[in-house]
């Protein structure tokens, strides 16, 4: 149920959905293209900041891709 949520809350407002590709979520919120979501970034996704530090599982301040689709899975 998490990741249908998600897909539903944040994919349509960055354009993924319509390629059906969810590594273009995650690379569209990446602005600096360093392979991880700061929470400047995440802040772009209010449900996606609002959620920052349950998927920033290490709390290293970032969330990167292995966190990003760990949670996409859950």
């Amino acid at each position: 149920m998490k990741k249908f949520a998600f897909i539903l809350f944040f994919l349509p407002a960055t354009g993924a959905l319509a390629s059906g590709n969810l590594s273009d979520l995650f690379a569209a919120l990446d602005k600096d293209g360093n392979g991880a979501l700061s929470k400047e970034e995440a802040s772009a996704e209010s449900r996606l900041a609002a959620a920052f530090d349950e998927i920033d599982s290490d709390g290293d301040g970032q969330i990167s891709r292995a966190e990003f689709d760990k949670y996409q899975s859950n």
